[in-house]
């Protein structure tokens, strides 16, 4: 997939608008989801110029087997993750922990 000028590969591979830290993912995702060029600059990406959105988008069309690939690939790395036994404690603990802590010390 060649990359028009807009866009960007970073170290990481991941496709970015260029001058942004947005993902091409993340644009395609919020379109998927029934978002408007519009809405996506309004209520996710402030930051960006809505022509520039327009352009993303319509690469995106253009490409759409290959971006819904990417798209699917990185949810699989997101539950990957979330199913990684956990090595830090949660929240809860912490906050068990700190109110043990607080009556021990009040005791």
């Amino acid at each position: 997939m060649e990359l028009p000028e807009f866009l960007s590969k970073d170290s990481d591979a991941e496709i970015r608008l260029k001058g942004h830290r947005v993902r091409l993912i993340d644009v395609a995702a919020r379109y998927d989801e029934g978002h408007s060029p519009e809405t996506i600059v309004l209520d996710h990406y402030p930051t960006l110029d809505l022509a520039l959105v327009h352009k993303v988008v319509a690469y995106y069309l253009e490409h759409e087997a290959e971006i819904k690939a990417l798209i699917d690939s990185n949810a699989g790395e997101i539950r990957r993750q979330a199913d990684l036994p956990r090595t830090t404690p949660t929240w809860q603990d912490l906050r068990r922990r700190m109110e043990a802590k607080r009556q021990a010390e009040a005791s």
